[in-house]
Order: C-alpha cells, then structure tokens, then sequence
C-alpha cells in the first residue's frame, strides 16, 4: 500500500473559515455550508410557494393588506369595474366611512364579491392587474408566499437542529449522552444525525401546517412536504460537503485510485485513504435535487400529491443505504456487524416511500398496477 500512498490526494484544510472580530467567535466551514443549504432552500420555496397561490383563483381577506387603504383605492376611476359591481347600500355605506375606518364584515363581504366578479369578468382572472391596481391594498402572491415562507423557515430550522441532535443523542451515544446530560445541547461541539432531523422537519411541518390552514388550506401537510422535500436535498448535500471539510463521517480503508487521506480526521483515527463517501452522497443528493426540482418545474400540476415526497424518500435514504456499507461504523449503541445504525434507520423512511408512491393502490388494493401508477404519477 505505501507505494500508492503519496499519489492519493490529503485532505486537511481549515476547518475555521474566519474569527468574527471583537467576539473572537470562529465561523466554521461546516456551518458556512449549513447555512448555505438554508439560504437556497428559502430562494428555492419563495416561488414554489407563489405558484400554489397562483392558482387560487378568488380573493380572500387573507389577500388584504388594508382595508380602510382598498376604500381610498375604491374610489380612483380605475376601480370602476368593480365599484359598479356594488349595491347602492354598499356604495353609500362606502362613503359613510370616516378617513382610516374599517369597513364592517357585511360590507367587507361585499366589496370580496365585487373585487372576485371583476377579477373573473373584466380582469379575464389575471390577479396580477388587481394586485398593481391595488398595490397598497392588495398583497402579490410573491409577497405572500414570502411571508409564509419566513415562518416556515424558522419551523424549519429549528426542526433540523432539535431533531438532529436528539438523533445523534438516542440512535448513536445514548450511553455517554445519559451520563452527561448537559452535554445535549452542546451542538456546537457537533454529533448531528440526518435521520433524527427528518423527523425533526416532519413534526415541525405539522406544527407549520396547524398554524396556516385555516388561511391557507391549499397547502396542506402532503402538499408543503412536496415542495420542501426539493430544497431540502440540495441543502444534504450542503451538509454532506460540510463533514467532508470537518472531515467527519469517514469512509473505510481502500486502495481504489480516487481514495483520500484525511489528515487530522475528527475521531483522531490514524491518517489512512478512504472511500470518499461524504461526496458519494452529496453527488447523490445533488442529483436527487435535480431530478425533484425538474418535476417540480416540468410537471408539479399532473403530479399526484406525494409523489416528490415519495421520490425524495426512496431516492435520499436508499443511497443512504448503500453508501452506509462503505462507511466506518458510527453507533456504539447496537451490534453492527450485519447492518449500521444509518441503515435500519433508512429503512422506515424508504417504506415511507414507496407508500406514497403506491398509496392509491394500496388503499384499493389493486396491487397488480403499481409499476403502471408510479409511470403514470411522473409522466
């Protein structure tokens, strides 16, 4: 082996990427990448989440920014299309109402109604001309789908940090953990486990969904979890880049050509060349992005609810699978001689999978049809 080792490439960079002054805080590579896969995640879902609104066809109160701002716009020559649509009470309590009063839900109700008429008559229901008609009134769906991305995005985040670090902690060093409790919310120090943050993102997205679906039912739970699922493989693969700077999560012992040798690995084993596997995966992952945001572009409205999500699950953790078997083992919880932690955990998850691809069959039990549906469900 030592006649090969100087030609394999050594791997030991910085892991601090800069000290932030006068707090002499590092910033760290791993979480420059982390943040990184958050950021083109909220870019990614601003327009996924615009293009669901897009397709609401009526206004609601949901859509107005201000009402006592829509009266003073009632009464430009422009609203004419809609003002006309108004019962001469309506019109008359309309100017009844004093500078800056709210209208009361009766007329609210009505001037709804008038707005939605025009919108289907006049406006051919091109939103889009009533929202630069009313652009101090009437909030854009980009502007919406701004605003539900915002608080989606603090559901998220903290969905990932909690869940991942409580899956490191419960599938992987329970025993340590239960010993030095306090030790739990050192995440800094690291120990963050990807099954554990999917869970974390599914509970947080439920929470998400209770708090919105009254305002917005469109967006149910399966339909949210479609788009956040195509981000969220960009952002694996973020953080797969990240361990591979903190040179983490190493491979196994190999010879093989492209092998790398970390030189300062985080579990202080001996420098030796390894399987690469934390660019295994985020070559997976990206491509895994690819594919969903291709279907998402292409075909999110033939597309049957679950479908992306099904794809992302059979996709992300059945390449987990794989490339567990040419990692070193993680967990010293469970014996691993058979199969790693990482890979019992996948398996729930690419269930998880096939089951949303295949649920309608599987509700009508009509299971001859399953490779027919899943062609159908893409195409």
């Amino acid at each position: 082996m030592e006649q090969f080792f100087f030609a394999w490439l050594h791997w030991n960079p910085e892991r601090t990427l800069f000290t932030v002054p006068f707090i002499d805080r590092p910033v760290v590579w791993y979480g420059v990448w982390f943040v990184f896969g958050f950021l083109i995640g909220y870019i990614t879902l601003v327009p996924m989440f615009k293009r669901r609104l897009d397709q609401v066809s009526t206004l609601s109160e949901r859509d107005v920014i201000s009402w006592q701002t829509l009266v003073e716009d009632l009464s430009k020559k422009e609203a004419d299309p809609i003002t006309q649509r108004l019962s001469k009470k309506n019109k008359h309590e309309l100017t009844k109402l004093k500078k800056g009063q709210r209208p009361d839900a009766v007329l609210r109700t009505a001037l709804l109604e008038a707005l939605n008429g025009a919108l289907r008559e006049n406006f051919n229901n091109d939103r889009h001309i009533v929202e630069k008609l009313f652009s101090r009134s009437i909030a854009s769906t980009h502007d919406i789908a701004q605003m539900l991305v915002d608080k989606l995005a603090w559901f998220a985040v903290a969905g990932t940090i909690v869940g991942a670090r409580l899956g490191h902690v419960f599938f992987y060093e329970w025993p340590r953990y239960f010993k030095n409790p306090f030790e739990i919310v050192e995440v800094w120090k690291g120990g963050l486990a990807s099954h554990g943050a999917a869970v974390g993102i599914i509970i947080a997205l439920l929470l998400y969904n209770r708090m919105i679906r009254k305002q917005f039912p469109e967006f149910s739970f399966i339909a949210i979890l479609d788009m956040i699922v195509v981000p969220t493989a960009f952002a694996g693969c973020c953080i797969r880049i990240g361990n591979f700077f903190n040179q983490e999560i190493l491979g196994n012992v190999t010879q093989v050509p492209w092998a790398i040798v970390f030189d300062d690995p985080a579990d202080r084993t001996m420098p030796a060349p390894r399987h690469p596997v934390q660019l295994y995966e985020a070559t997976a992952y990206i491509a895994s992005f690819f594919l969903l945001y291709y279907l998402w572009e292409k075909k999110a409205d033939k597309l049957r609810p679950g479908v992306l999500s099904g794809l992302f699950f059979i996709l992300i953790f059945t390449s987990r699978f794989l490339f567990e078997f040419l990692k070193m083992p993680l967990s010293s919880m469970i014996n691993e001689s058979f199969l790693q932690t990482g890979q019992y955990l996948s398996l729930p998850f690419i269930m998880a999978g096939i089951y949303l691809l295949m649920r309608k069959q599987l509700l009508s039990q009509n299971l001859t049809k399953f490779p027919n549906q899943i062609r159908h469900n893409i195409s």
